[in-house]
């Protein structure tokens, strides 16, 4: 039963609209603000003052509002209840919940579950941070499982969220500028289990922050590298052979494979089915995606690697090129580039810095390895073009948020593909104006 009588929706993007729609149809007193939209009369809230605050006893925030907002904290301070958007789809949710969290990986295994459920005769929906808020599970009837993709931003403001299944893949520096402190960014992801208990499960990487994070914590776990890990090149579930990596088509991340590979033996699925689901899964785009060959020079698009670990982890996915041009930036998260220069692989031998975080990614990276500089992501992009030779890699996997340019980072790595296309395009131009001479 829904106790609240005023509730204000704060954040009007896709998990707010969501909301609204609830509430209409439960007939709920409700206003809306949004600190971009403009808007007042009517639902809306041109301004938003402490004594609007006091109206409602119910506020319900989307990803983009952070508990640190002066609003929120009033809110708290004066005893009226603060819920994600998250917490409010899961109180509308009857399904069992499989919910995935970690730094880099997420929507790939978010997705990969989803595909391989429904490929062996599940039910399943992928919803949550992957695209679909929580909330728009009531438009699916009889799910066998809603799979979630669950953020740090939506972890912020839960208080009774509880997965059947819930992974946490990893954590490393991320949305420092958000969270204020890296402890803060590790605690809120292993809030992920708070609620559980013995008849959930958690399946964990096998970092120490994570597992010393989880020793009070009561779920059954599984312990990614450890309860599944790989022997003599085969991967091993709980001493269970499940198949050799060699029969992996389609080759992600191990940490990934053996993310899925856990959480789809614990719902009782045979081998077969899960290796058939992986090698029918069609890879996602801007993580590492190959885009073209121009001039013998190969153009990769990984948009999505937003912080240092997902770009640590895409070059050396590149090993197989003597020599890698990487473009890196973007808006920063108050990530430390040092660490990053440290971590590189030996083949990246160029860096292209770009957009707002350009001078401090040069800062960290002139002394250690070949530095460009460029004012935004289409002079780095043909910058690169000239600067790598034959044999050679492009890489665009940005260690940075796009809002500096781009609304995000699907917008930026199609500009990516759409530049190179041009280049493709001019040096074709160029190679039949030759023959024509």
């Amino acid at each position: 039963m829904f106790k609240y009588k005023n509730v204000l929706i704060y954040g009007y993007s896709t998990s707010g609209k969501a909301v609204e729609k609830v509430l209409i149809e439960w007939e709920v007193n409700y206003k809306i603000y949004d600190d971009n939209m403009g808007l007042g009369g009517g639902k809306y809230l041109f301004k938003l003052k402490k004594e609007d605050i006091k109206k409602f006893d119910l506020i319900v925030i989307s990803p983009a509002i952070s508990i640190f907002n002066k609003y929120i904290k009033y809110a708290e301070s004066e005893g009226i209840r603060v819920i994600s958007e998250l917490e409010f789809g899961y109180l509308l949710c009857p399904y069992p919940i499989i919910a995935v969290t970690g730094t880099n990986g997420k929507t790939t295994v978010t997705k990969l579950i989803e595909h391989i459920l429904n490929s062996s005769g599940y039910s399943a929906k992928a919803l949550g941070n992957v695209g679909e808020p929580l909330t728009d599970v009531r438009n699916y009837d009889k799910l066998d499982f809603a799979v979630v993709e669950v953020s740090s931003f939506q972890l912020e403001a839960t208080y009774k969220f509880k997965p059947y299944i819930g992974v946490l893949l990893n954590v490393d520096a991320d949305h420092i500028d958000r969270h204020k402190t890296l402890e803060n960014y590790i605690n809120l992801k292993l809030s992920l289990f708070k609620n559980c208990n013995a008849e959930c499960f958690a399946i964990v990487n096998n970092q120490p922050e994570i597992l010393n994070g989880m020793k009070d914590c009561l779920v059954k776990q599984i312990v990614l590298n450890k309860d599944c890990n790989v022997v003599n090149n085969k991967i091993i579930f709980n001493e269970e052979e499940i198949f050799d990596l060699s029969e992996i088509k389609n080759f992600t991340y191990l940490e990934n494979i053996l993310a899925v590979v856990s959480v789809l033996k614990i719902i009782g699925l045979n081998n077969n089915e899960i290796l058939n689901g992986i090698n029918s899964f069609k890879n996602l785009e801007h993580r590492v995606e190959f885009v073209s060959k121009i001039n013998n020079v190969s153009y990769y698009d990984d948009s999505k690697a937003t912080n240092l670990h997902a770009t640590i982890g895409a070059t050396n996915k590149l090993k197989n090129f003597s020599q890698i041009t990487l473009l890196l930036g973007g808006k920063n998260k108050n990530l430390n580039f040092d660490d990053l220069m440290k971590h590189l692989p030996q083949n990246v031998t160029k860096i292209v810095a770009f957009g707002e975080s350009r001078k401090k990614i040069a800062k960290s990276s002139k002394n250690k390895i070949e530095t460009f500089v460029e004012p935004n992501l289409k002079g780095a992009i043909f910058k690169a073009s000239k600067i790598t030779k034959s044999g050679d890699a492009v890489l665009l996997s940005p260690a940075c948020a796009s809002f500096d340019e781009f609304s995000s980072y699907i917008e930026r790595g199609n500009y990516f593909k759409q530049i190179v296309g041009k280049i493709k395009n001019i040096n074709t131009m160029q190679n039949l104006n030759g023959e024509i001479c």
